[in-house]
């Protein structure tokens, strides 16, 4: 029999540690390395927009910032996700939504290396890309129309395999909901992100 829910969560808070070991366990043992990866992130409001100045929900971790698919301002979090070729979420990070993206790079980065990493234009930074380069990773991103760069011959394609991190963002939304976790502590959120995440590698891994 299944503990009452109040108990569940108990335990699951005490246990993210664990579910997190396993997730990463899984792609370790049962998963070969990505021949490359993919950085992109995803907006986690708290709350609908018309609440963005009122919401008091973790104040000491969320603000306002700007969702540029949906071209509206949103009271929450911003994740930050390393997707591989294969599918799997290799790397993650929560951050305040008015964090810029390219923060964010070295935090993926620190949880998993790829030689190759693919992203898109609000990640373009001359200073990032040579550091990048330095360290031997290729870090590719598509440039704006108005700068002056030698086109690469590969740009189609790497912008097709870019755009694929967007279906996986599709289905942590459908099957999860992710865009809709409501609680009232940074525990909680990153306990039920971590759940979905586990339960999305297992079923990718299963897909394989």
């Amino acid at each position: 029999s299944l503990p009452e829910r109040s108990r569940f969560n108990r335990i699951c808070n005490n246990a993210f540690c664990f579910l997190q070991w396993i997730r990463i366990g899984i792609l370790k043992q049962h998963s070969n390395n990505p021949k490359y990866t993919i950085i992109d992130s995803l907006p986690l409001p708290l709350c609908q927009p018309i609440r963005n100045k009122r919401c008091k929900v973790l104040t000491d971790y969320a603000d306002i910032g700007y969702n540029a698919t949906k071209k509206q301002y949103y009271y929450g979090l911003k994740g930050s996700f390393e997707v591989g070729s294969d599918g799997h979420i290799w790397a993650y990070t929560l951050s305040k939504a008015s964090k810029h993206d390219i923060k964010m790079v070295e935090d993926l980065l620190r949880q998993y290396r790829c030689q190759y990493i693919l992203a898109d234009q609000g990640y373009l930074s001359n200073e990032l890309k040579k550091k990048l380069e330095k360290e031997g990773i290729w870090f590719w991103t598509p440039s704006r129309k108005n700068m002056k760069e030698k086109k690469q011959e590969n740009s189609k394609f790497l912008k097709k395999k870019r755009k694929y991190i967007e279906t996986v963002f599709s289905k942590l939304v459908n099957l999860f909901d992710i865009e809709r976790i409501r609680v009232q502590s940074i525990l909680g959120f990153r306990l039920r992100l971590e759940q979905c995440l586990l339960v999305y590698t297992i079923k990718n891994e299963l897909a394989q």
